[in-house]
């Protein structure tokens, strides 16, 4: 064999390998809807499921990953979330739905990160829906600990999804994003942990700090988590807070 082709054959495998442990245990799957539509999803289920009732942690992709590949969706928290270092000591099912190339989690004026106020719920919000109502039937899943979150677009979709169906939720973790303050009465008993940064340019900070003080005025109680030389990007940092995970998986819907 020649040199070339035994270096080609070398590197072929290195990718594989690292795309494999990358993405580990994540399956690749799709769910039809009540339109007709495909929503592709990527799920992990831990060691324990099939033994004891295990919660779900649905994380809600930004816009740069929009698609149909059913793959961009796991470059950021999605692999961290189903890592061992995480799942030892919170082992969960976690869900990874992909929004389609021109569309959004929740109704977003268009080249302008504001919600449509009153705005009607997406297809790909649907689709997720659709996808949660499916888990709750599955008898291993503990349906009073279903968790989302998500990074700026999925930070929005986190906050509409609350809004809509508040009874599905028992936390939230939305990052970077923004909400509909008309409907925060909707998801008052909901506990949530905000975060953003205070030098974002892309979704201003003042879009949570606005949430946080809409939510207090109707006696809630969020937790708020603002990075002083924070950007847009504050995803990863957000997600490996100390005590997030241990404060997300002791919430629970009575």
């Amino acid at each position: 064999m020649k040199t070339e082709n035994c270096f080609f054959i070398l590197v072929l495998l290195f990718v594989t390998s690292c795309a494999t442990v990358k993405h580990a245990g994540l399956s690749a799957r799709k769910i039809k809807t009540e339109s007709g539509w495909e929503l592709p999803y990527n799920i992990f289920y831990p060691k324990i499921y099939g033994e004891v009732k295990v919660p779900v942690f649905i994380w809600l992709h930004g816009a740069g990953e929009r698609g149909d590949d059913n793959v961009s969706q796991l470059i950021h928290v999605a692999p961290y979330l189903a890592s061992d270092i995480t799942q030892s000591k919170f082992p969960c099912v976690v869900v990874a739905p992909q929004c389609p190339k021109d569309g959004y989690w929740a109704p977003i004026k268009r080249e302008k990160w504001e919600i449509i106020n009153g705005g009607k719920v997406t297809p790909s919000m649907s689709g997720v829906i659709t996808l949660i109502e499916k888990l709750l039937k599955d008898p291993y899943i503990d349906k009073s600990r279903i968790y989302i979150g998500g990074l700026s677009m999925g930070g929005f979709g986190t906050l509409d999804l609350i809004s809509r169906r508040p009874e599905l939720v028992a936390a939230g973790v939305p990052v970077c994003g923004g909400a509909d303050l008309q409907k925060v009465a909707n998801y008052k008993n909901v506990p949530l942990w905000i975060f953003h940064g205070a030098k974002d340019t892309v979704v201003p900070a003042q879009f949570s700090r606005d949430l946080v003080d809409a939510l207090k005025n109707v006696g809630a109680d969020p937790k708020y988590t603002e990075y002083p030389d924070g950007g847009h990007d504050v995803w990863n940092r957000a997600i490996r807070e100390p005590e997030l995970l241990q404060w997300l998986f002791s919430q629970q819907k009575n």
